[in-house]
């Protein structure tokens, strides 16, 4: 029996890998807490076949970058015994930190200017997995970087961001999108494609892209809204961002603009592993019923 140390099991990702792998009678899951530093199940010995981290630092109102910062540095200072009471390592990375909005295709090798584009959860995201890269070659532990496109499913325990996006867009009637691919992963997939890598032993130190699907925004809007009446609108992205600077002086949202910045920066995405449950038709109804229920609730 495999022993598995997951860190980040409270987040949307980690749970679902944690709900997943923990229905493998070939494994022991041990989820460990970074914010408190501590083991959320009980353990006498403290090392593992292989961890996965998960875990990551999200803005709060109030909190600044530096905050951010001080709080991502005491996840990897919590972190540092079990990363070296392992041999293996997968980590899980942001997809935003993987390519260069310049170029069309995306692959896990490209590179972009983090610091200017990306968000606080992001930043840490990059600069955590320099540091995981630099130490794996230091003590020669062998890693499997993992990158998730725009993640979506059922099997959350809150609405996180990409799920928001998903339901806000279910209820406007007008829809204002520039014209631009979106690449979607279920976060069911994920899981079994993590459970699928574990049982093959597949930790190939390199950094792998896991999508399903792309789709134009457009596409993507039709599929969540199929059976509504709704006006979409197709339009330049500077202009509608330009019109919901404006409209948020007056306490009105057309669109969040950190979505549409996310949503621009993804071009048509290849992913590395082709492992799929679920397509992305059964994906954006589930994802649709589980939370209008959850919310209607």
């Amino acid at each position: 029996m495999k022993k598995i140390c997951l860190i980040g099991a409270t987040g949307f990702i980690g749970n679902n890998i944690y709900e997943t792998l923990n229905k493998n009678k070939n494994l022991k899951i041990i989820r460990f807490s970074s914010k408190e530093n501590k083991f959320i199940d009980d353990v006498d010995d403290k090392n593992f076949d292989l961890l996965i981290f998960c875990a990551g630092i999200h803005s709060l109102p109030g909190d600044n970058s530096k905050n951010i910062f001080l709080k991502n540095k005491k996840i990897i200072k919590n972190c540092k015994f079990l990363f070296n009471n392992t041999s293996k390592i997968i980590f899980f990375s942001s997809f935003k930190t993987c390519f260069d909005q310049n170029n069309h295709k995306v692959l896990s090798s490209n590179n972009y200017n983090f610091y200017e584009y990306d968000t606080n959860y992001g930043k840490t995201k990059i600069i955590n997995e320099k540091i995981f890269l630099k130490f794996c070659k230091y003590f020669k532990k062998n890693y499997l970087i993992i990158a998730p496109t725009h993640v979506i499913g059922p099997n959350d325990k809150k609405l996180n961001p990409n799920n928001k996006f998903l339901i806000d867009l279910y209820k406007k009637k007008i829809i204002f999108y520039p014209n631009v691919n979106i690449p979607i992963v279920d976060v069911r997939n994920i899981s079994f494609n993590i459970e699928q890598i574990i049982s093959k032993n597949k930790l190939t130190n390199e950094k792998i892209i896991l999508n399903d699907k792309n789709l134009k925004l457009k596409n993507y809007i039709n599929l969540i809204k199929k059976e509504q009446l709704f006006f979409s609108i197709a339009i330049n992205l500077n202009f509608i961002l330009f019109v919901s600077r404006i409209l948020n002086l007056v306490k009105i949202k057309i669109l969040d603009k950190s979505r549409f910045k996310y949503i621009e920066m993804n071009p048509v995405v290849f992913s590395k592993n082709n492992l799929k449950k679920f397509n992305i038709y059964e994906t954006i109804e589930d994802t649709k019923k589980f939370f209008i229920k959850k919310l209607n609730d």
